[in-house]
């Protein structure tokens, strides 16, 4: 079976390549539940809601460069970017998303490092309520 391995993956937000700072990247995919049990049930019983997807990155900070800082730090507070997520290098997703927490950590002797979270807003335009496009 063949394997994909992480080095050759691709991140951007809003049209900054990210990948050289980063040391990992999520895109989780979440199905909230409705429950939806009749009173006569014996069981619970639920639907599935409408997904959503965010995605956790964290890396180290190059602050002269401004890479990543700036351009997450510049997005909070303001409307959806692009984003493009190929954990391979090549086959990946993509859509539109907001910054929903942005983190720096600085230890004495050690690098300074950053997180930040982001939340996917829509498909092929900010706020379209459309899935990520996949390919």
């Amino acid at each position: 079976m063949a394997r994909a391995h992480g080095k050759d993956a691709d991140f951007s937000f809003d049209s900054v390549a990210l990948e050289d700072e980063l040391s990992s990247a999520t895109l989780n995919f979440s199905v909230p539940e409705a429950d939806i049990t009749a009173f006569s049930d014996s069981y619970q019983t639920f639907l599935a809601g409408k997904p959503t997807a965010t995605m956790d990155i964290s890396g180290f900070a190059d602050l002269a460069g401004g890479q990543g800082d700036a351009t997450i730090f510049g997005e909070l507070g303001l409307e959806a970017e692009e984003w493009d997520f190929e954990p391979d290098g090549s086959t990946g997703y993509n859509g539109y998303a907001i910054v929903t927490s942005y983190s720096i950590s600085s230890t004495v002797g050690g690098p300074i490092t950053y997180s930040a979270s982001l939340r996917h807003t829509g498909g092929s335009a900010a706020n379209d309520a459309n899935a990520p496009t996949r390919g």
